[in-house]
């Protein structure tokens, strides 16, 4: 039976057979068949609220496996399919999951699991031994906050982060049934999963992929099934640029940009590629612990308050406060940005037993991000607060890769460099292009991205840190 107080559900039903999936082999997937094949895994499921690792891909396993747990009421832990497995491994020991579901090449640990059901190239893997673990009766999601580094922080998202989120951002994006939109980003990232969230419930349709946006296959997906909207990371756009410069598909209405801070120079060439084509472009503004999105700019002010992220969100609120955290009220004065809003986390998860916890937010977050407001209400970031950068779209911790580093024996300081540039600064002699490599393999972000230097006296002087 579908659980009562599931919002997805109840509104996935009202769509029947409205395409809801385009898969790469042409198929198409009604909301009929997505419940049909989720009510056909439900019925392999515990009762009791349980614990489920979902290693997602842009695929239909995922997108059903999703659908089915969240169905069922268990709080799911989204991971990336492609985690390092000695990171897999050390978070399966720390959280025991009641269930894993996952492709079947890391499908495994015959010891502690044993495989239930098989749905296409995924298996459903069951704990043997049953643990008892109290989960918050209200936790829907486990988001990571740092890619793929196995970290075993996680942001908890409830089902009214989740339902307030999804409902604003197709409030504003106006997503409409008739729309089409195809995954540009992975869904086990807070952003991609957002889009999949907002176009299921508006009863849209989405053509599923693994694609790149380098690769010609992708845009032939936009072309052939008249894609209308996409999203996308700064990364994304400077590929944009260079395809939309020859070709630009017919159907495209609008795109939404978020992940970080667009490079100014390609910001207003996009601009100008989209006025000429009467596209829109809606940057936005979020967090794994505001379940997405805190704030938007309208496509109709792009142009005249370039790089703002816009106003909050309907239903959120922003302000800004100094270092004795007293409110900014004057405008063009920077300052900690705030965000107030239903769609603000429960808190962070870093062992099993946090699963229980409350909501310890209340609806508050502390963004970390340091800004400031104009005299019309934009907000604007300039800076962080803390050490975390975004790479691709991909929040990176500093702190915490130099801790991986350091445990295995090398000692190095990070900062934000160039334009998605990260500096790694060795404190003596090193192979350093093994540990690059390294960095590069437990985070899944292109080597290229890491530059490498020797520690001097010099270096030692410089701030890593931002400050107000």
């Amino acid at each position: 039976m579908l659980r009562k107080n599931n919002f997805f559900f109840k509104k996935l039903s009202s769509f029947k057979k409205k395409t809801a999936l385009i898969l790469e082999n042409n198929k198409l997937i009604s909301y009929s068949e997505l419940l049909l094949y989720s009510e056909k895994m439900v019925k392999k499921l515990k009762k009791e609220k349980k614990l489920v690792f979902l290693l997602g891909s842009n695929n239909l396993e995922t997108i059903i496996g999703y659908i089915s747990f969240i169905n069922k009421g268990y709080a799911v832990v989204f991971l990336d399919f492609k985690i390092n497995n000695f990171f897999l491994k050390n978070l399966i020991s720390i959280y025991k999951p009641d269930y894993i579901f996952c492709d079947k090449i890391k499908a495994r640990n015959k010891n502690l699991y044993k495989p239930i059901l098989s749905f296409k190239a995924y298996t459903l893997l069951e704990r043997k031994k049953n643990i008892d673990v109290i989960i918050n009766k209200d936790l829907m999601l486990l988001m990571s906050t740092s890619g793929t580094t196995g970290s075993p922080k996680f942001v908890k998202q409830s089902y009214l982060n989740v339902f307030s989120n999804t409902q604003k951002i197709i409030k504003y994006l106006n997503i409409k049934s008739k729309d089409i939109t195809i995954t540009s980003l992975p869904i086990s990232y807070v952003y991609g999963l957002s889009v999949v969230n907002s176009h299921l419930l508006a009863g849209a349709t989405i053509v599923l992929t693994n694609s790149s946006m380098v690769e010609k296959f992708f845009w032939n997906l936009i072309v052939n099934y008249k894609v209308n909207n996409f999203s996308g990371v700064p990364y994304n756009y400077t590929i944009v640029e260079k395809i939309f410069k020859k070709n630009i598909p017919n159907s495209l209405k609008y795109t939404t940009q978020a992940g970080g801070k667009m490079n100014e120079v390609l910001l207003k060439n996009i601009i100008k590629i989209y006025k000429k084509n009467k596209i829109k472009l809606i940057p936005m503004y979020g967090a794994a612990e505001a379940t997405s999105r805190m704030s938007y700019l309208n496509w109709k002010n792009v142009d005249r308050k370039l790089g703002s992220i816009g106003k909050p969100i309907p239903g959120g609120k922003f302000y800004l406060k100094d270092n004795k955290n007293k409110k900014i009220k004057k405008v063009n004065k920077k300052g900690e940005l705030v965000y107030q809003g239903k769609n603000v986390c429960m808190g962070y998860a870093q062992k099993l037993s946090d699963l229980a916890l409350p909501d310890l937010n209340k609806g508050l977050l502390n963004t970390g991000d340091i800004a400031f407001r104009d005299r019309d209400g934009f907000y604007y970031i300039v800076g962080r607060k803390n050490r975390y950068t975004k790479i691709y779209g991909i929040r990176v911790d500093l702190s915490e890769l130099e801790s991986i580093l350091l445990k295995k024996g090398i000692d190095v300081i990070m900062n934000e460099g160039e334009e998605n540039k990260i500096n790694i600064y060795f404190k003596g002699s090193q192979n350093t292009k093994k540990w690059v490599k390294y960095i590069s393999e437990i985070t899944l972000i292109n080597s290229n991205v890491f530059v490498s230097k020797t520690l001097s006296k010099k270096n030692l002087t410089n701030n890593f840190k931002y400050k107000i």
